[in-house]
């Protein structure tokens, strides 16, 4: 059923509302933070201790990689050309030491693209000392930097660039190489502060040193639309094919060479709209959080907007304001709050954090865990732009917490207003309707 909106409040009105409900609002914020439940707050807190100190745990067990039958085989077996058997056979002789956990997990996952191997492709009983995905920074770097030494140490017998060299290694898509490949991941894994699956490293790597990034160029535009009109699409292939991790980027990318869509910052008309629209589709949207690709579609399409900016903009933006006014916390700095929080428990980069158990915290109240993340890459942003000589490695939340001390806050007072207006119309014509159909 179509939602039948009541007369839209005029500017005056809602200055009005403004002013009486700033009040109310602060109000809200000042009851919700004294009437939080004290077991919850502890049971959420300990949560994250009980992460932070998984964390700290001591370094994996390991042994010398020849301990594996397969090994020993495989080193019988090995050529004297072929890139892959060189780097094998250097690694065996070596006879590294690699976490015990996941020598006893020595499997071996394919995967063609240009993404990180999931979770649902490894063992269901894994051991949960291994480690799967979120990758910090300085991981990254591990890997990159085992990579260098591989090759250098190579480099004499395979008399190769490091362009062919990556090539020869990673781009073989023979499936029977899994193991040899898995002995290669289990090189870069070292030094790394978990155990990781050898298949997962060895993938991981292949992201790093094969993987695009950043603005789509002309030459990447023109391929993207010829491969749709002969190929149709395939988003995978084509990602594959321009060397990008994303697909949805891809794709992404291909509605907008395609479509007209509009484009600049939402006016406040469209986000009336976007909220109208929003819970005419679901007016639980804000407690259960469904809302179809369809309806999506169709949002978009009545702003002229591509669907996914649409869906973005809700989820970063327009949620977070509602859920933040319903639990009195709209006006509070959520930085300095988290930037505080993340410091006392020593999260310094955004793979230390779990986001959904934060956002659970009384302390951030309305606060989406999709919001906190956005505000925390923002924010690194920001401290990245002030201070260009700090390495990603480098940009913690301690360099954060430097940079928002000494950075000049201009006045939100006209970004306040505009959403306290939306809120008004919110309330007006969403919320109030909302209740008069309970008392029908």
């Amino acid at each position: 059923m179509a939602m039948i909106l009541l007369p839209m409040v005029t500017f005056t009105t809602r200055k009005t509302m403004r002013t009486i409900s700033s009040s109310v609002w602060h109000l809200n914020s000042q009851i919700h933070t004294t009437s939080i439940c004290e077991s919850s707050l502890k049971k959420t807190e300990n949560k994250i201790k009980q992460k932070k100190q998984k964390r700290q745990k001591k370094l994996p067990v390991v042994r010398p990689i020849m301990e594996c039958g397969k090994h020993k085989a495989i080193q019988t077996e090995l050529g004297q050309d072929a890139p892959l058997d060189i780097f094998v056979s250097h690694i065996l002789a070596m006879d590294i030491l690699v976490p015990k956990v996941a020598l006893e997990t020595n499997v071996s996952v394919f995967q063609g693209n240009l993404q990180n191997i999931s979770r649902q492709s490894l063992p269901k009983d894994l051991d949960p000392d291994v480690k799967v995905g979120r990758y910090s920074v300085r991981d990254n770097e591990i890997i990159l930097e085992n990579w260098s030494h591989l090759k250098n140490q190579t480099s004499k017998k395979l008399q190769l660039d490091e362009k062919d060299a990556i090539k020869a290694i990673f781009e073989d898509t023979n499936k029977d190489q899994g193991l040899k490949k898995n002995i290669i991941g289990y090189f870069l894994s070292q030094g790394l502060p978990d155990a990781r699956l050898a298949t997962e490293v060895f993938q991981r790597a292949k992201i790093l040193l094969f993987a695009k990034k950043g603005d789509y160029s002309p030459e990447e535009d023109q391929v993207i639309i010829q491969f749709v009109e002969k190929e149709g699409n395939k988003w995978a292939a084509l990602a594959k094919r321009l060397e990008r991790s994303s697909t949805s980027s891809v794709k992404r990318r291909y509605e907008l060479l395609t479509t007209d869509y509009k484009g600049g910052q939402f006016t406040a008309g469209e986000d009336e709209i976007i909220l109208s629209e929003v819970f005419n589709a679901n007016k639980n949207i804000l407690m259960d959080k469904n809302i179809t690709t369809e309806d999506w579609k169709r949002i978009g399409n009545k702003l002229g907007r591509n669907q996914q900016y649409v869906q973005q903009h809700w989820v970063h933006c327009l949620e977070p304001r509602l859920t933040r006014h319903q639990s009195g916390t709209l006006h509070r700095d959520v930085r300095k709050v988290l930037i505080d929080h993340l410091l006392q428990h020593n999260m310094l980069f955004a793979q230390d954090v779990d986001w959904k158990e934060l956002a659970k915290l009384p302390k951030f109240a309305g606060a989406t865990s999709q919001y906190l993340q956005k505000k925390w890459d923002s924010m690194r942003t920001r401290t990245r732009e002030k201070y260009p000589e700090l390495s990603e490695d480098k940009l913690t939340t301690e360099e954060i917490h430097r940079w928002y001390n000494n950075s000049n806050r201009n006045s939100t007072q006209k970004k306040d207003e505009y959403y306290e207006d939306l809120i008004a119309f919110y309330l007006a014509n969403i919320k109030q309707e909302a209740g008069d159909k309970k008392h029908v």
